[in-house]
């Protein structure tokens, strides 16, 4: 019985473990957060395909797309103050800035929070968005194709109806409370 408990109580603090680490942030039916790796960042075309690629309760993710001064707010002060990627540019056309991922993709910036001067198309071309420029949440275009190895973290966001997914830490927490209550009841029968 000692070695069951001794057990139960190292899976579940393995499981706590786990599930301790920072979950997106809620804000106007949408989820947000910080993305970095461990190769010293993305370039503005690599983190549009790792958000791609990652899902929080059932939900795609894409780099963030900022439509207005609260989301722009929320961002800065909850979700990080880090210069990050948003997912904007003005490739296809010079000085027309449109969002190139999520819900809002193809439309052009109805809102925007740019640095003073910018954007300026510096050095011979800079299309891509960040945030968090000057310390202040505010926006700078640089990037492609000046700066085609600048890398940075970015923003991601979630939003689309949500889908009830069980965290993995739940499930094994539930497995051993019905071992714990399954070995109460055989000793209590010895």
């Amino acid at each position: 019985m000692k070695n069951t408990l001794r057990l139960a109580l190292a899976t579940a603090g393995f499981v706590c473990t786990l599930s301790a680490q920072a979950a997106p942030q809620f804000f106007n039916g949408h989820y947000y957060d910080y993305i970095n790796n461990t190769s010293g960042g993305f370039t503005q075309d690599e983190a549009l395909a790792d958000a791609a690629g990652r899902s929080h309760l059932g939900m795609t993710g894409y780099v963030a797309t900022v439509t207005s001064l609260g989301e722009q707010n929320f961002i800065f002060s909850s979700v990080s103050n880090l210069t990050a990627w948003l997912g904007g540019n003005d490739r296809a056309t010079e000085g027309s800035f449109t969002w190139v991922n999520g819900p809002e993709s193809g439309n052009a910036f109805g809102f925007t929070f740019w640095t003073g001067g910018e954007p300026n198309d510096c050095c011979s071309g800079e299309d891509d968005v960040v945030i968090n420029w000057g310390g202040d949440g505010s926006w700078n275009d640089i990037g492609l194709p000046t700066f085609p190895d600048y890398r940075l973290g970015y923003i991601i966001e979630y939003s689309g109806a949500r889908v009830s997914v069980p965290e993995p830490g739940a499930l094994a927490l539930a497995g051993l409370a019905l071992a714990g209550l399954g070995a109460t009841r055989r000793r209590r029968k010895s």
